[in-house]
């Protein structure tokens, strides 16, 4: 199947794939190599020379057909070889900044017939990576390791920065004094934690085999966040305008790929305005409410439609709160007892970092 994206590629050829593994074995070879990864129909208009053959794609078979000086071309399913020594003959007139023969010729054949082409230097050991007009230097385990493991602990100061906003968020919706720089800043937090997850995802697309460790450190410190998001933007997004949840996510992250957003520019994806800034803000409580072990998002929604927000959720006796369906005695003794151990907690927390 024909390569849409340079990632898709990336990931073809990252460590753990038999395209990595024979790349390898060229470099270590101490020869150079180009590979083409295309349908024969595709590529044979510019091949001069070279002889056809079809055989199943190894990496060692790759690695010998190497030593010859032209191409081997592998078909777009990476199972078969379909040309080998192939000497290609691109349109001469397309711009290239490399200067050597091979790497040259393997830019000028991506960019005219939209295309992935692997270069292997011979004297750098390096390995190039050429798909329509994107170029792409390969970098080693160690190297992509450093920057992953360097963007983990950035992860962690997010994640602890996060955890601080929200347990303050959450006090203050207890205690119905949230203003709207309580809401943007955890949101704010949520958003540079997501763009740096595609920063890191982006890493392990190169890792291959070796992300799973990695990969299960990310998992640890981003859980959770994508289900406050939501809880948060559903306990305080104004009901007018009506946006969807997933175009309000998308522009906090695109707010927060640079510089830190202002409350003004990520509370007006909320459905606020500027003189709105210094009022005090009710929660729904959904977010608060789903704290509570086995309490039902449907019962939630009858609860916040019948009381309004939290305050009043927190206010409402046990024999109001069994007014809502699906609220018999037990489960109204479940809430109060949730709610008041929550706010137990966030005491104690506070205290303890007095």
């Amino acid at each position: 199947m024909p390569f849409e994206t340079l990632e898709e590629l990336l990931e073809e050829v990252a460590p753990g794939t038999l395209l990595r593994d024979a790349l390898n074995r060229i470099v270590e070879q101490g020869h150079g190599g180009l590979l083409v990864l295309s349908s024969l129909d595709g590529i044979e208009d510019i091949i001069t020379t070279g002889f056809q053959m079809d055989a199943e794609v190894t990496s060692q078979r790759l690695s010998e057909l190497s030593k010859m000086d032209g191409a081997i071309v592998v078909d777009d399913n990476l199972r078969r070889i379909t040309y080998a020594n192939a000497h290609l003959s691109p349109d001469p007139s397309i711009e290239s900044l490399e200067t050597g023969t091979r790497h040259k010729a393997a830019e000028q054949t991506a960019k005219q017939l939209r295309l992935p082409v692997v270069a292997i230097s011979e004297r750098r050991d390096r390995i190039t990576v050429y798909f329509k007009d994107q170029r792409y230097i390969l970098r080693d385990i160690s190297t992509i390791m450093s920057k992953v493991n360097q963007a983990l602990l950035i992860m962690d100061q997010y994640r602890g920065n996060y955890d601080e906003a929200l347990q303050e968020l959450t006090a203050l919706e207890l205690d119905g004094n949230v203003l709207p720089f309580h809401v943007a800043n955890p949101l704010t937090k949520i958003g540079q934690m997501l763009t740096l997850k595609e920063e890191i995802l982006r890493m392990f697309i190169e890792l291959g085999e070796e992300k799973a460790l990695p990969g299960r450190q990310l998992d640890n410190m981003i859980a959770g966040i994508e289900s406050d998001l939501e809880f948060i933007i559903k306990d305080f997004k104004r009901t007018e305008p009506e946006v969807k949840f997933e175009k309000i996510r998308e522009r906090i992250i695109d707010l927060c790929t640079d510089t830190p957003p202002s409350t003004k520019e990520i509370m007006g994806l909320l459905g606020y305005e500027e003189e709105d800034l210094d009022d005090f803000l009710f929660s729904r409580g959904y977010r608060v409410l789903h704290q509570i072990p086995r309490l039902p998002h449907t019962v939630i929604e009858r609860m916040v439609d019948k009381f309004g927000n939290l305050q009043g959720i927190l206010s409402a006796e046990k024999e109001e709160l069994q007014e809502v369906k699906g609220i018999a005695e037990t489960r109204s003794n479940t809430i109060k007892a949730g709610l008041k151990r929550l706010e137990n907690r966030i005491t104690l927390m506070e205290e303890l970092e007095t």
